[in-house]
């Protein structure tokens, strides 16, 4: 079986990560069925339901499985804090903060003895979450759904390995299948972090019409744009 120091220190079986899709989408069936198989999942814990719905579904999560998983936010959002709070108050183990300098956090996270991960899309703001003194780094290229940056996940990936070795980097971004999984390692990563592949899952809790037209799109359907949305 593929394995990686990544899963050493996550304490998983597979260097693979489901990304902590908000709206729901990343909730406790897919987290549980994700860790349940070996891997790691996150919970989307950006959530417009609040602090009390993040704690009822790790409370779920915990009753579904007894692996290791964690919880992700989009760290940007003012609503993060009181986020943040409830994963800590619940005892949770592993974190992962999104597109900002992930510093701010910190304190609280080692204190409370967490593994922290920091998603990023671009090399400074790979090199300012290893100062932070985290424990893993998402390299996160533009291919990725969803909120993302402007650089592709080939150039990017190798580019911080190299800036924050010994610190294990995961790759995220158009990764769907093992094919993609190779290629992430060889490019240095110890892993890969994926959300469109699990959208698609039938524990994913998005729209069943989400998931038939994720399943049914081709290469060439993918679109790059800044407007999203869900009504479609």
């Amino acid at each position: 079986m593929l394995h990686t120091p990544l899963c050493d220190l996550l304490g998983i079986e597979v260097p693979i990560i489901s990304a902590p899709m908000g709206g729901g989408v990343a909730g406790s069936r897919l987290v549980a069925a994700v860790s349940e198989a070996g891997a790691l999942g996150l919970l989307g814990g950006t959530t417009e339901r609040g602090a009390d719905w993040l704690r009822e579904q790790i409370d779920l999560t915990r009753a579904l499985t007894s692996k290791p998983f964690g919880v992700g936010f989009i760290s940007h959002l003012p609503s993060v804090w009181p986020l943040s709070s409830a994963a800590l108050e619940k005892g949770v183990t592993i974190v992962c903060h999104s597109f900002v300098d992930p510093a701010p956090f910190m304190p609280a996270l080692r204190e409370a003895g967490m593994i922290v991960i920091a998603q990023v899309g671009t090399l400074e703001r790979a090199r300012r979450a290893a100062d932070a003194g985290v424990d893993v780094i998402i390299a996160q290229g533009t291919e990725a759904g969803g909120h993302t940056g402007r650089i592709a996940t080939l150039p990017l990936v190798p580019a911080v390995v190299d800036a924050v070795r010994p610190i294990p980097v995961v790759a995220a971004g158009g990764i769907a299948d093992g094919r993609g999984v190779a290629a992430a390692l060889m490019l240095g990563a110890q892993g890969v972090l994926m959300g469109t592949r699990f959208l698609a899952t039938p524990e994913s809790e998005g729209r069943t019409s989400t998931r038939e037209r994720v399943v049914s799109a081709t290469t060439d359907d993918t679109v790059l744009t800044e407007v999203f949305d869900l009504a479609k």
